[in-house]
């Protein structure tokens, strides 16, 4: 068991990050029930792979979970994704707005609008970081990472993500992509220049068009939906969502009886079942009544 809120990375591979000590919910108005987060995430170096380049952070009390795959070879993956990890954890403990605490989707006006607006130029400010070290020093110049992140606050949560790193929503049971991934096969499909089955055995189907380090300027995907109770983001890799789909995480959800720890060692297991390729990441994050 790692500590609360500790950032986990390739070193602690195959450990988890569960969340269970919950302080009381945030006061909200009264006809509207309180919804908290309880989340679940593990990572596994899979069965090809010698480094785990991906990171993540899940946290209960911090509202948030992390998933970061890590890109530039040797040790430098790593760094990009435990860097990108770190810092948004931080930007959130020391530098979230005090106008924006404790606000609510239900109270209308520009609430929406204030959190892309927030989230959009944290990852801004990380992928400068990042892309600092390759200034510095060249052997930094490739170094990048994706980024799938869940915040949750009140009535509302933020998805954010950039590059191939994906986020399922889980409602009633059926799973549904909340993200979309910014990757040259995902271009290709959307312009019809190749079929679903083309792509999933594309040779290029791991290039991506955006990432977080690269290149001096990232552009974010960021969306503010309604939570609800019940709900489940499911944060993954390319490690899992190169393997499996939302058919696949519907049937071991049902198959673990809704249990996070247990849905997400299913996942991982299945992915390795399957070859196993690349480093494996999962969370599992439920909104509770």
């Amino acid at each position: 068991m790692v500590p609360r809120g500790t950032i986990c990375t390739q070193a602690s591979a195959g450990r988890t990050c569960d969340e269970r000590n919950r302080g009381p919910p945030a006061q909200i108005h009264e006809e509207t029930p309180p919804i908290r987060i309880v989340c679940h995430g593990k990572t596994d170096v899979g069965r090809r792979r010698e480094l785990n380049e991906d990171s993540f952070h899940c946290s209960d009390r911090d509202g948030l979970s992390i998933v970061c795959d890590g890109m530039g070879g040797r040790e430098f993956g790593e760094v990009a994704s435990s860097l990108a990890v770190s810092t948004i954890t931080r930007l959130i403990h020391k530098q979230f707005p005090r106008t924006l605490r404790g606000r609510r989707l239900a109270e209308g006006g520009p609430v929406a609008d204030a959190f892309v607006q927030l989230f959009d130029g944290w990852i801004r400010d990380v992928n400068a970081n990042i892309h600092s070290f390759g200034t510095v020093d060249p052997r930094y110049r490739e170094m990048g990472t994706t980024l799938a992140l869940v915040y949750h606050q009140e009535d509302l949560v933020v998805v954010a993500h950039v590059g191939d790193s994906r986020v399922y929503r889980v409602r009633d049971g059926k799973a549904e992509a909340v993200t979309e991934d910014h990757s040259f096969v995902n271009a290709q499909l959307k312009a019809g220049l190749i079929t679903k089955a083309e792509a999933e055995q594309s040779a290029h189907r791991h290039i991506v068009t955006r990432a977080i380090g690269p290149r001096g300027v990232v552009k974010a995907d960021v969306a503010v939906l309604p939570a609800r109770a019940g709900d489940v983001f499911v944060l993954c890799s390319d490690g899992l969502c190169d393997l499996a789909d939302g058919s696949d995480i519907e049937a071991k959800m049902l198959e673990t009886g809704g249990d996070l720890e247990r849905g997400v060692q299913a996942l991982i297991d299945l992915a390795n079942s399957r070859g196993g390729p690349d480093n494996i990441t999962v969370i599992m994050t439920r909104l509770e009544a």
